[in-house]
């Protein structure tokens, strides 16, 4: 069964148009071309669909649907075997014949994922009629946009290129076994993307699964696991690909870089849980809004000091583009005044970061097509080359300043800087009374929780045990001891009973 539901692939939200053709009627020459060119994945996205009993205007499916004859689906599937043998190497796209809604529309669903064995050739005729001759002169197809076409001198060579050195989250990792894979997490992602294996999972093994989504690999012995499926859904990646997770830092003070006063925070897991996972810490701990009322406007103007679609789109892209091979984690850098997202390698030589940072670059090739294939299937990533124009356009709708982006000169990395927006910057003194009784009563580490605390009260009107235990993530009994401490020591008043009790400034 095919992953991804018919249902989802019409609509055109989860994959780009370039990557689905969809054909009226059985054309074995055109579809047996782009079924090569799918499977040589030119531009490194993952193949494509093919969907036969469609019509299409402008990329994009004719509704209601014309479908294939009932009479006619046993046919056409037996040609797309006979004539996918004239492919060499020799490549089988999973076929699916779909009932659309049940409705008596018969479709044939064809997903051409990205070939191992190529770069692969088809003949420029695989079939004549009325007895004409057969042009058997062997092609390379691809599809370096919408349209198949047969690849020139200077694309073969990259063709040749690239299946001399597959993607790194496509290859298989010799250090995994079965046994790292978690099938809950596997079973939440196929939930999450809506997948048509949400039938299977009751009825189908883990091994069955992973091949179905095309993360492992099947041998004679036992099942070999893609670095896609380790990244995915091993409970600890990160032990079988280093730095397979997330870092985040939070300074409390300008100067906080060069003390003690910051916390870390280790984000572990499928990465697309650690995405998950710290943009729910940032948006509890970190993202604040403000409320102005403006005289003679009936709505209050609201604004955030860091807009979270920004934030979410810039760590989904240091996620997607860092290089697995490198060491290094992602790292998210929060200061009182900016938050910045570092990952490891910088932008391909050919990028202009002028023309990156505003929003003009596109790339063509990606270093993970895996991870941006299934990201996209849980929302996590859209299409591509619209990461950065969203980026801007979040910042420019909540009044906040452009992003910048830095780089060293051999491109060792990329630090995406989201600055504060006005209105948010934090006081750095405190009352030297209130300075000299932290100092004197409290140990260095209830000072910098102490920090944490007030550079909370700054936005907030009060705060308890429970949002306190949340922010410093401590236990709430440990939290309450240290906010009963700043009361004795008049650095906070605190109000009501034990239990309801809050804290102000």
């Amino acid at each position: 069964m095919i992953p991804l539901k018919i249902e989802t692939l019409l609509e055109g939200r989860v994959v780009e148009h370039d990557r689905v053709e969809y054909k009226t009627g059985w054309n074995p020459n055109d579809i047996i071309h782009s079924i090569c060119a799918f499977a040589n994945d030119y531009d490194n996205t993952n193949g494509g669909y093919i969907v036969i009993g469609v019509k299409e205007s402008n990329g994009m499916p004719v509704f209601p649907l014309e479908g294939v004859p009932k009479e006619k689906l046993d046919s056409i599937q037996q040609e797309i075997f006979q004539y996918c043998n004239q492919i060499i190497p020799r490549y089988i796209p999973r076929i699916e014949v779909v009932d659309y809604k049940d409705e008596g529309i018969y479709l044939i669903y064809l997903w051409c994922s990205a070939g191992d064995s190529g770069p692969y050739q088809a003949p420029k005729s695989v079939y004549v009629e009325n007895g004409g001759k057969a042009d058997k002169s062997l092609k390379y197809w691809i599809r370096p946009a919408s349209l198949t076409t047969d690849a020139k001198q200077d694309e073969i060579s990259e063709l040749f290129d690239k299946f001399n050195s597959v993607p790194f989250d496509d290859r298989v990792n010799r250090k995994a076994k079965i046994d790292d894979i978690r099938r809950g997490y596997l079973e939440d992602f196929i939930r999450k993307s809506n997948s048509s294996l949400v039938m299977e999972l009751n009825s189908s093994s883990l091994e069955e699964l992973l091949l179905a989504q095309e993360v492992a690999n099947e041998t004679d012995t036992e099942l070999d696991i893609r670095n896609i499926g380790v990244l995915m859904f091993a409970e600890n990646p990160e032990k079988l690909i280093p730095g397979a997770y997330i870092e985040l830092i939070r300074f409390h003070s300008k100067e906080a870089e060069a003390s003690d006063d910051f916390t870390e925070k280790i984000f572990t897991g499928p990465i697309w849980r650690q995405v998950q996972d710290a943009l729910d810490y940032i948006k509890t701990t970190v993202i604040e809004q403000k409320v102005v009322k403006v005289q003679g406007q009936a709505e209050a103007e609201r604004y955030f000091n860091y807009p979270y679609n920004a934030l979410e789109e810039t760590l989904v892209n240091a996620v997607f583009h860092k290089s697995y091979r490198e060491p290094e984690p992602v790292e998210i850098r929060i200061y009182v005044d900016s938050i910045q997202i570092l990952n490891y390698p910088g932008l391909a030589k050919w990028i202009n970061l002028e023309r990156f940072a505003s929003g003009k670059v596109k790339g063509r090739k990606y270093r993970n097509r895996r991870i941006g294939e299934l990201f996209k299937e849980i929302d996590l990533s859209e299409k591509k080359g619209t990461g950065i124009p969203k980026i801007l356009r979040e910042l420019k709708q909540n009044g906040s300043p452009e992003p910048e982006f830095d780089m060293d000169e051999e491109r060792t990395y990329l630090n995406a800087i989201i600055p504060i927006r006005d209105g948010f910057e934090r006081k750095e003194k405190m009352s030297e009374s209130m300075s000299e009784s932290m100092s004197e009563s409290m140990s260095e580490l209830e000072r910098a929780r102490m920090q944490i605390i007030l550079i909370y009260l700054e936005t907030n009107k009060e705060i308890n045990s429970s949002v306190a235990a949340k922010l410093l993530e401590v236990e709430i009994k440990t939290a309450s001891r240290l906010l009963l401490k700043a009361e004795k020591l008049d650095i906070l008043r605190g109000t009501g009973k034990t239990k309801n009790k809050v804290y102000k400034k």
